[in-house]
């Protein structure tokens, strides 16, 4: 198994938007506008170091609403 992290390059800079969640709770989350464009890296880490990890590619797709 591993462990995966997304890293956008403009995080500190982007704007976010509120949304409650359905107990009520406030999460923020990264605010996108139509056309702009996305990069960054993700970055995988074996939970056994030197152990390897068989896969298909990686494949990254966002979900929001408009």
């Amino acid at each position: 198994t591993a462990e995966i992290d997304i890293v956008l390059n403009d995080a500190e800079t982007r704007k976010k938007a509120e949304h409650k969640t359905e107990d009520g709770k406030k999460d923020k989350y990264f605010l996108f506008y139509d056309g702009e464009t996305v990069s960054g890296k993700v970055n995988v880490t074996l939970k056994t170091p030197g152990k390897r990890l068989e896969h298909y590619g990686i494949k990254i797709e966002f979900v929001g609403q408009i």
